[in-house]
């Protein structure tokens, strides 16, 4: 079969393929008709998780091709053992001395087949394993088995004892090659494994890992003839810098080699750059390549044409690059004609953000300014991550997230639409007026529902078509598009005409009765009075319904928990999550906070009738039925009953409380004087959660080589050993510091009054060096320090000067003369000054000159 493509129509939940086996998961579980029992596919797989990996190492990549060989039903594991065996050894030519074997620790079959019944391995060279490295299972539940996998034994590592070292392991002893994966179960909820009817096959291995073994480059595809073009293109287009020159010219090939490649494939398939979902990842490949090529000296269009070498190396087995070759061309162009806008002014932000935590010895880039890259010059946190990275220094994420949320928050409260809200209500409250303009809301029944188009406007002006490209606000007379309102967000979905197809972003009542989507027409042309099928997007609807009745859930028991004085202070619903403020005068202990998760799941299991009834307002509150502080109500209001809730609400929710599934408390915290915030996740989002916490706690407990359930007694005992060890170390460290001082005391050189210290004490970082010449400043009596060290590459120097000498030389002045020789930059105070730099090589050289800066100070400021 030829590849997928990288967008599977059968599997919406997923961005990308990533793996060489889904596509063909509607064989394996018979919801498809195979086209033979026998398969094989070299299958195009996309992994956006490994984007920020590469170029670090020479083996990590977004887009890579898998060989599969997939039975349904058919060939069992003694055939797939023996004629992968064949294919390594005898085709591919690997010495069977040399590979080694993993199965399963349930795997009896395979492990027979191994060594008793094909006889290919000892049984020393069999190593069977646990379901962490031996078990697949793409999901909690459905298809599953056990694998087996070849690997080559590389031979005893230097520091490793044998006993620890398997193939499980990350000992650098075993490199994997090919893989057997056994479908042979069905997992039920429970657990069970209940054995498939029919057993299927796949076995394969990355073409990228065995190119590297056969063509003798291993740990670098970017060696390989895969790569080679592609490297050969960007040496010469980048003025001829040579991969394998230096680390950082590496780095940056890697980068613009890889997502030159990934861009080109992904445009194929039809995918655009934008801001949001498969689009963003794209944008994403586009610009930190298009960075990297800019530090390689490449010019604007370089990507370009990079994108026109993946065609030309890799059209003769995918055909959808020959088509859309000029397509990919001109995508890549415009997209670093965009970035290249924005980057100058980016890049100079952020050199003088990284200068100035540099002089005020910081470690990292602060919250505002990656806010402000990102938000005023379109400067993504993962660019400005890496940049920062190569400075030595980190970003602070979590205040960036909160300044994120923070506008998003003031974007939900301000008008989402082209004009300002005052402007917007009264726009479309004259046309109500005016024309009678009417939107019937038929969402609480239905998703989809037929309407007929009754106003178009585009830039604030009504108009009788929107093409393909607009942005455009569409009015139907019957919508099942839910307006944003009592904290839930608006509905998003598409609206399709016999000529056109626009995507709904949001929506929102823009005066009474008249509900406004907007949206952009992306194929054709939308025009007025045109019948529309208008579709909401169905799983965001139905996880949005998910936490609003979840919502009013935790409303009630707060109140039934902790008194009638609670009440709801704000909150937002949509479908990652529920976010509920409330009136409460302190912070809620973690018993009470599992106290209300267990209240809440209580009446989800109930599984209540939600029933929704519209009736007049006074009987409403005379029935008991809450009504929000702050909130507008008609005459008629609509009343939401469910389980011990009952509620004022015009929002959309479940049909019965057991909809909701899993109601999980993700955070607590105050958010101003006598206001506290929950946010929790329902169903399928409280699904992931555990699923997450699962895997952290078992990546943890396997680093600490202890059961799940000793987690907390290992933590403990690992942070009394780092308390007793840290005290050890601060004692050494003193020790150090004061015997390192005492001899360069004793090799001060003599001027006058003073003593100047001026030594490259070798591996140090700024920490270090800051304490060392604070002992030897303190022991020196009249004097200068010049001190300077190197760590993980990069270079450091300190000086300092003692404050009977501040008038003579001053520490800043030093080290912005001297600053050049190490590439670098530095900055401080006239007492204490500091420059890190790239060149930890001249930091001899940077010492000598600092030293000769001093002594024509001492001089009179001579020079």
């Amino acid at each position: 079969m030829p590849s997928w493509p990288l967008i599977l129509k059968d599997d919406p939940s997923v961005l990308f393929t990533s793996a060489g086996m889904q596509p063909l998961v509607p064989y394996f579980l018979g919801k498809k008709q195979p086209p033979a029992k026998r398969i094989v596919a070299v299958q195009k797989v996309f992994r956006a998780t490994d984007i920020d990996e590469v170029g670090r190492d020479g083996y990590h990549q977004t887009f890579f091709e898998m060989l599969g060989n997939f039975s349904i039903g058919d060939y069992g594991k003694k055939e797939a053992i023996d004629w992968g065996w064949e294919l390594l050894t005898k085709v591919f030519g690997f010495d069977g001395s040399k590979l080694v074997a993993t199965v399963h620790t349930s795997d009896d079959e395979a492990y027979e087949i191994w060594t008793k019944t094909l006889a290919l391995l000892p049984p020393e060279k069999i190593f069977r394993l646990g379901d962490e490295s031996n078990f697949w299972a793409p999901g909690a539940t459905g298809l599953c088995g056990p694998d087996s996998e070849v690997f080559i034994d590389n031979g005893p590592q230097p520091d490793v004892a044998e006993h620890e070292c398997n193939p499980g392991e990350n000992c650098g002893r075993y490199l994997e090659i090919w893989n057997f994966v056994f479908q042979q179960y069905d997992r039920k909820a429970d657990g069970t494994l209940v054995p498939l009817p029919k057993k299927n096959i796949d076995t394969g291995a990355g073409l990228e890992r065995i190119a590297q073994v056969l063509q003798g480059v291993s740990g670098d595809t970017y060696r390989t003839d895969l790569f080679q073009p592609l490297v050969k293109r960007i040496e010469s287009l980048s003025g001829n810098k040579k991969y394998g020159e230096n680390t950082a010219i590496d780095f940056s090939i890697r980068i613009v080699a890889e997502h030159s490649r990934a861009a080109a494939f992904l445009i194929a398939d039809g995918i655009s750059p934008s801001n949001e979902f498969r689009g963003y990842v794209l944008r994403r490949l586009i610009r930190r390549a298009a960075m990297h090529g800019r530090r390689l000296g490449l010019k604007t269009g370089s990507l370009s044409q990079l994108g026109a070498e993946v065609v030309k190396t890799m059209q003769r087995h995918y055909h959808e690059l020959t088509s859309a070759r000029d397509r990919i061309t001109q995508v890549i162009l415009e997209e670093e004609e965009k970035f290249e806008r924005t980057l100058a002014q980016g890049l100079t932000m952020i050199n003088e953000a990284i200068a100035r935590a540099t002089a005020q010895g910081q470690r990292w880039i602060d919250a505002d300014t990656a806010f402000r890259l990102s938000d005023t010059y379109g400067f993504p946190l993962e660019m400005t991550k890496e940049i920062a990275e190569g400075a030595g220094l980190s970003v602070d994420e979590r205040g960036f997230r909160e300044l994120l949320e923070g506008q998003r928050s003031r974007s939900r409260a301000t008008a989402k639409f082209t004009q300002d809200a005052m402007r917007f209500g009264q726009f479309y409250t004259g046309l109500r007026e005016a024309e009678k303009l009417r939107s019937e809301f038929t969402g609480y029944d239905e998703l989809e529902t037929d309407g007929t188009i009754v106003s178009l406007v585009v830039g604030g002006s009504r108009v009788d078509a929107a093409h393909e490209g607009t942005d455009v606000e569409i009015v139907l007379d019957r919508t099942p598009f839910y307006p944003e309102g009592g904290g839930q967000v608006g509905d998003r979905g598409t609206i399709t005409t016999d000529e056109g197809r626009a995507l709904v972003a949001d929506t929102q009542t823009a005066a009474p009765g008249v509900i406004v989507m907007s949206a952009k027409v992306v194929d054709g042309v939308l025009r007025l009075r045109s019948g529309a099928h208008a579709a909401v997007d169905e799983e965001a609807r139905r996880d949005t319904m998910r936490n609003h009745t979840a919502t009013h859930l935790l409303h009630a028991t707060l109140r039934n928990l902790f008194g009638e004085d609670v009440h709801q202070a704000g909150s937002l619903v949509h479908a990652p999550n529920l976010r509920f403020d409330f009136t409460f005068g302190r912070a809620l202990t973690a018993e009470e906070l599992r106290r209300v998760e267990d209240e809440v799941n209580r009446a989800i299991l109930t599984n209540a009738d939600v029933h929704a009834r519209s009736m007049p307002l006074q009987e409403a509150l005379a029935s008991g039925a809450m009504a929000l502080f702050g909130e507008t109500y008609g005459d008629v209001v609509r009343v939401v009953e469910a389980g011990p809730s009952r509620e004022l609400c015009g929002g959309t929710h479940c049909h019965c409380t057991g909809d909701i599934g899993l109601f999980l408390i993700t955070k607590e915290e105050s958010i101003g004087a006598g206001v506290r915030r929950i946010e929790a996740v329902t169903g399928l989002g409280a699904l992931r959660e555990v699923r997450e916490i699962r895997d952290r706690v078992g990546r943890a407990a396997a680093a600490l080589r202890v059961a799940p359930a000793r987690l907390p007694d290992a933590v403990a005992q690992l942070q009394e050993s780092r308390e007793r060890l840290e005290k050890d170390l601060a004692a050494v460290q003193r020790s150090g510091v004061d015997s390192a001082a005492s001899s360069l005391l004793a090799k001060a050189e003599t001027l006058g009054a003073a003593r100047i210290v001026a030594a490259n004490v070798g591996e140090a970082d700024i920490e270090q060096l800051r304490k060392l010449s604070d002992r030897v400043k303190e022991g020196i009596g009249t004097g200068v320090v010049i001190l300077g060290g190197a760590r993980d590459g990069k270079a450091t120097l300190v000086v300092a000067v003692t404050k009977d000498l501040a008038g003579a030389v001053d520490a800043s002045v030093v080290v912005k003369r001297v600053e050049g020789i190490i590439d670098g930059r530095g900055g401080g105070r006239p007492e204490s000054a500091s420059a890190g730099g790239k060149a930890p090589a001249r930091l001899g050289e940077a010492v000598e000159a600092a030293r000769s800066v001093v002594k024509e100070r001492l001089n009179g400021g001579r020079g």
